[in-house]
């Protein structure tokens, strides 16, 4: 997924260091380009100085080619007005913006903007809303860096042993439910159709199950 980020306060960097890790296109916007040196050593996505509510500078930051745009400055109004900009001028079909103070809250409901609020509940919502819908967290912790996830097992998994379904230092599995009934599974557990199952999951590879749940498994 193409992303733009607007703003990289304690949020922004959390977000834009997740979806880099999940290996999602990432721009950065931020009105202090001093920030750009708290980003990973590692970030493979771009940092644009500037201000967002400024057409050129989201055209710099290839804004018609995005799939999704995030305002999370500390700038209600900014937030606004760059999403608004971002989804009807630009028809970035996903957008969402950070509220501040509730006051503001009728406003974004009458532009039709989606919002979200504390830091690490808006980086998990944000990834959720974007980029995960079918993998909703149960629970997450530390600091959102491992996750446990639940979902029902698709078809084609029927018959695979639990085994299977491990990926050493990136995916477990934990619990399967059968017909409403929870159990711990052995590594031999074969799955049945209409299972679910409850996950462990690192954050970065949270794109990689849900490719395995889509029909991908390898």
């Amino acid at each position: 997924m193409q992303v733009v980020i607007m703003g990289c306060g304690r949020t922004g960097l959390a977000l834009a260091t997740r979806f880099d890790a999940e290996g999602d296109q990432v721009t950065v916007i931020e009105l202090d380009d001093e920030v750009q040196a708290r980003l990973p050593s590692g970030f493979r996505g771009r940092f644009i100085p500037g201000n967002g509510i400024t057409p050129r500078v989201l055209e710099q930051a290839a804004i018609a080619d995005a799939e999704a745009f995030v305002a999370l400055t500390p700038n209600d109004s900014a937030n606004i007005v760059a999403a608004r900009t971002a989804r009807d001028r630009y028809r970035v079909p996903r957008v969402i913006a950070r509220l501040h103070d509730p006051v503001h809250g009728p406003v974004y409901s009458e532009f039709g903007i989606a919002t979200v609020g504390s830091v690490q509940t808006t980086v998990n919502r944000i990834v959720q809303m974007l980029h995960h819908l079918t993998l909703e967290p149960h629970q997450t912790f530390g600091n959102g860096e491992t996750l446990l996830v639940r979902s029902r097992v698709p078809d084609y998994l029927a018959g695979r042993e639990i085994a299977e379904l491990y990926v050493p230092g990136e995916i477990g599995v934990v619990e399967v439910s059968t017909a409403g009934h929870s159990r711990i599974p052995e590594p031999s557990t074969q799955l049945r159709q209409g299972d679910v199952v409850s996950f462990i999951v690192a954050a970065g590879s949270l794109g990689r199950l849900r490719s395995f749940l889509d029909g991908t498994w390898s």
